[in-house]
């Protein structure tokens, strides 16, 4: 193996998907994710202020996915929340890095916070693993994110300058490189939802079931679009909820692409898609209630195939 970070980015851009299967152990470099950190005796209050989770809850080295609205109730951002002895970590797409930095930083004002994107400096790594016992082994030190289930499905974050010892470190256990299509597919299987450049304030966190997946904390206090999604968690319901699906198509598909029903009417909108072979399509796609169970279309032309109720 060769121990580098970039070497090993363009090792895994030459694998292709045949050999990607869930139950393969193997590690995923991200370069498509980013993190920006928060850093200042004010941060866990700033965040706290801000995100839809609860920030004051979080102990040194553990995460929660949370959320950032606009005053609508609309998601600007999702990303897994970490954190550190000396401020917090978003991880998030890293197209959606500068934009959120941006939205973030109008609302520092006097506090004594700083925000800064260290994407460049910080290698993060993902995890499929048979049983979580396998990823213990590699003594991580309390790091990895587990997003659970029987499949174990986690991040790591670690400095890049530290990237030679640690990739090492994993080609001495015989941990095998996986491809960065087959980390979609594991989010899109687990339901969890982000947020693009191109879906960016189009979904409330109930359309992309965020509060099914512990993004949402109904008893902290006031954050942007509070009010919205706590009403229509407590008063009303939501038309929207997200759903597992796929296609039988060799053709891409791409975030906030529209689901069309027979009418031609729009059903809903995609949330994230990645081709699981050369004849399938995976999706999470956010569907209007009333159309569940009717037939709806991507591109007008193919059907798609809800694949779970599980997250309705």
């Amino acid at each position: 193996m060769t121990n580098s970070w970039q070497d090993i980015i363009a090792q895994q851009n030459t694998l292709t998907t045949e050999g990607d299967s869930s139950s393969v152990d193997c590690f995923i470099p991200l370069p498509q994710l980013g993190i920006l950190s928060v850093t200042g005796e004010d941060a866990k209050n700033f965040l706290q202020n801000l995100l839809t989770n609860d920030v004051h809850a979080l102990a040194i080295n553990q995460s929660q996915l949370s959320g950032f609205c606009n005053a609508k109730g609309r998601l600007f951002a999702i990303f897994q929340l970490i954190r550190r002895e000396d401020g917090y970590q978003l991880i998030l797409p890293k197209t959606m890095c500068t934009t959120l930095m941006q939205r973030l930083s109008m609302y520092v004002l006097r506090a004594k916070v700083t925000i800064t994107d260290n994407s460049d400096i910080t290698a993060i790594i993902g995890f499929n693993a048979s049983n979580k016992k396998t990823i213990s082994e590699l003594d991580l030190a309390n790091n990895v994110l587990v997003h659970g289930g029987q499949q174990s499905h986690s991040l790591y974050t670690f400095p890049t300058e530290q990237a030679e010892e640690f990739l090492n470190k994993l080609d001495q256990k015989q941990w095998k490189l996986g491809t960065s299509q087959m980390w979609e597919r594991l989010e899109i299987e687990a339901g969890l939802a982000t947020i693009y450049p191109e879906t960016k304030e189009k979904f409330t966190p109930q359309q992309v079931n965020l509060d099914l997946v512990n993004g949402v904390n109904f008893n902290k206090g006031c954050y942007p679009g509070q009010e919205v999604v706590a009403r229509l968690h407590y008063l009303g319901k939501p038309s929207r909820r997200m759903f597992t699906a796929q296609i039988n198509t060799d053709e891409s598909a791409m975030a906030g692409d529209e689901i069309m029903t027979e009418a031609g009417d729009i059903a809903g909108h995609i949330v994230r898609a990645q081709l699981k072979d050369d004849n399938t399509l995976l999706l999470l796609l956010s569907l209007k209630l009333s159309e569940q169970g009717n037939p709806i279309f991507i591109k007008k032309t193919y059907p798609v195939t809800i694949v779970s109720g599980r997250f309705d």
